[in-house]
């Protein structure tokens, strides 16, 4: 072992500190744990009068007279002799800051696996993670942890930064202030106040108090919006050829047969009929229907009483309006897309002319029994009907609506038709309640409508989205318009041809060159019939055919309709569903083929609100490094948050009148000047300059 002698002793050491070998100690198990407590070097600076409070003169015994302050220094060599310079350095150097090292390389892990997982799950569905934990809190974890170990970082650098900011002389205050800004953010930010906005504490405490907001943060990097996805394929369908299977040789003479149109199935109907004496039921509908035709001399060959097919369906748009709705698409998931495609339909059209109505029958002196009345209406139409009244209840007049079906050269007049399957004319007298000596019931024009059903072809954009279904007709043509039918179609009003109508595409319409076609048996049955079923006349009273009371159904529901070009697009809605549907009609039809999708919900990472926990984390790194580099340019002991520092080298020179109670010290605190020094005894103390 090698002599004490080799080493030198400070001046004016008391007998109490021997000088400790080297060997007898590792550098980490001295009990004061300072390498200057073994010996100096010749080299070592014994006094810096820069950070000296004061000096006094040499006592006696010939030893020197100065009383030694000398700032806190940290010798990493107890001898310059020593061979393992660099090695012990390290050793003391990592020893000191490990912890805080150790912290800051936690916490750029835990940011390290919240980027890998936000990379993992962007825009992907939600996972199944173990434990049935949630990403969100996967994020929330490694982001405490991740805030934890960096302000721990922070904490001990401040704390370090205080044992500095001391080597001048300071308020003793301030040794608070700066524990304050180690625990959190109120503190630092009475540091920030308290320090120069450039010095190194000052970015420790921009850190602690930010840090308040990383959890927020970290909370807002994932949202979940939703997106749809293709899963499968949709199919809707659309025709291109209608026919009933109507045979032309079982017409008799060119008179019609009531149509069938359901192919012999039973009551298949969406819709209930709002009957008047209650006791009716379908069959006694079409009884009265047929009373109709008997009574115009149209002869019923083959009496069939199933309502189906083409009939329900204009029998439900007029009834239960509310009901009618497109072909539904297959379509599992309840959202489909398909593409544009064309169909064969049936189109409606209406036109208000009440104000070109004239009125052809003068007043009579007496209104009672019944009333003939006639109107012209724009075109040259007449519109003939009977009323019956009476006169006591004038005053309450009936409410009357009467439909004729008009010529085809009224039609194309009118509303640019040249030959629709159907053309109403419709007068509606609303209910009057007058005086009966008023005279204005008769002079009063009813609201009158033009409205037409006819053949076109649509275009559609058909979408099912959450279950319903738009349906939506962008364009519609029909080479009817302005043009005769293609192959000469049937005549108006009759059976004076037998060709098939076609519609071909106009050269102003855009899309392929498909026809379309309607066999003349299927038109000629489909107008006659349409025809018959929505012409007559109703009034609140009743109408008398052959002394029976007969409420007709049909005029009744039509009586309280108000808007007649939402009805007509309803029946026509719901002929065109009809049309389109192969289980039901005999049409030619074929398939659209579309996308199934569905909705998910999917992970969506905003990269931006990673960057202040990130940049915190940033910050922590430089912080820690800049504060590592300064301390060991002072050579300075890394005695960070440590309460032994403070108790092993106590305050000096402050007397105990300070007083006990935490306001008597703090106010004390305020005017005292102190600096951490070591004395002549090799003990370093905080030392009252005053």
């Amino acid at each position: 072992m090698a002599s004490a002698g080799n080493y030198a002793r400070f001046p004016n050491s008391p007998p109490s500190y021997p000088p400790i070998s080297p060997p007898s100690y590792p550098p980490y198990s001295s009990p004061n744990y300072s390498s200057s407590r073994w010996a100096q070097s010749p080299s070592t600076p014994k006094f810096n009068e820069e950070f000296s409070p004061s000096l006094s003169g040499p006592p006696s015994g010939g030893q020197p007279n100065k009383q030694y302050i000398l700032p806190l220094i940290h010798e990493y060599e107890p001898s310059f002799h020593r061979p393992t310079r660099i090695p012990q350095r390290l050793a003391i150097f990592l020893y000191n800051w490990w912890l805080c090292i150790l912290s800051i390389i936690l916490s750029i892990l835990a940011l390290a696996a919240i980027v890998i997982l936000l990379a993992v799950v962007d825009h992907r569905t939600l996972p199944t993670l173990p434990l049935n934990i949630t990403v969100n809190t996967y994020i929330s974890f490694f982001s405490t942890l991740a805030k934890a170990t960096m302000l721990f970082a922070v904490a001990e650098s401040l704390s370090q930064l205080k044992w500095l900011w001391f080597r001048q002389p300071r308020m003793l205050e301030e040794i608070q202030t700066f524990d304050d800004a180690s625990r959190g953010p109120f503190g630092a930010a009475q540091l920030i106040i308290r320090t120069s906005a450039f010095h190194l504490a000052t970015l420790g405490s921009l850190i602690t108090i930010l840090s308040l907001v990383m959890d927020p943060f970290a909370q807002q990097i994932l949202s979940y919006p939703q997106r749809t996805i293709q899963i499968g394929r949709a199919s809707a369908k659309r025709a291109q050829f209608y026919d009933e299977q109507v045979d032309l040789s079982t017409l008799d003479s060119g008179l019609l047969d009531g149509p069938d149109w359901g192919k012999s199935h039973l009551i298949r109907v969406a819709f209930s009929f709002p009957l008047v004496l209650g006791a009716l039921n379908v069959l006694a509908l079409l009884e009265h229907y047929l009373r109709l035709l008997q009574k115009h001399g149209i002869l019923i060959l083959t009496l069939r009483f199933w309502v189906t097919g083409m009939k329900a369906a204009v029998f439900n748009g007029i009834f239960s309006p509310q009901t009618v709705q497109d072909l539904r698409p297959a379509c599992d998931t309840g959202n489909c897309t398909f593409p544009l495609f064309d169909s064969l339909a049936i189109c409606s059209k209406c036109l208000n002319v009440t104000n070109n109505v004239v009125n052809n029958t003068p007043q009579p002196a007496a209104i009672r029994g019944v009333q003939n009345i006639s109107y012209t209406i724009p075109g040259g139409g007449q519109i003939k009907f009977s009323a019956l009244f009476e006169e006591g209840n004038l005053a309450d007049g009936p409410s009357t609506i009467s439909t004729t079906v008009l010529p085809a050269n009224l039609s194309k007049e009118m509303l640019g038709l040249q030959d629709p399957l159907l053309m109403l004319a419709v007068l509606q007298f609303p209910n009057v309640k007058q005086n009966i000596q008023d005279g204005n019931y008769w002079s009063s024009l009813p609201v009158t409508q033009e409205c037409a059903l006819y053949f076109c072809v649509n275009t559609y954009n058909l979408t099912v989205q959450n279950s319903i279904i738009n349906t939506t007709a962008i364009s519609s043509w029909t080479s009817e318009t302005g043009t005769p039918t293609v192959g000469g179609a049937l005549q108006p009003n009759g059976m004076e041809g037998t060709q098939d109508a076609v519609l071909q595409r106009p050269p102003t319409a855009q899309g392929g060159n498909d026809t379309f076609r309607i066999p003349a048996g299927t038109l000629a049955t489909l107008k006659s019939w349409l025809n018959v079923t929505l012409q007559g006349t109703y009034n609140t009273s009743f109408s008398i055919f052959n002394g029976t009371a007969w409420p007709n159904d049909a005029m009744q529901a039509l009586d309280g309709t108000t808007d007649w070009s939402s009805l007509m697009a309803n029946i026509s809605t719901a002929m065109t569903s009809y049309i389109r549907d192969p289980d039901e009609s005999d049409s030619a039809t074929d398939i659209v083929n579309g996308l199934s999708h569905k909705v998910e919900t999917y992970i969506h990472v905003r990269w931006e609100w990673l960057g202040l926990p990130v940049g915190l984390v940033g910050m922590s790194i430089v912080f820690l490094v800049a504060t590592m580099v300064k301390n060991e340019k002072k050579k300075a002991m890394a005695w960070k948050s440590s309460s032994l520092a403070l108790l092993f080298h106590g305050l000096e020179g402050v007397g105990r009148g300070a007083g006990e109670g935490l306001g008597q010290m703090k106010e004390v605190a305020k005017h005292t000047r102190v600096v951490l020094t070591r004395g002549d005894d090799g003990e370093w103390k905080l030392i009252n300059t005053g």
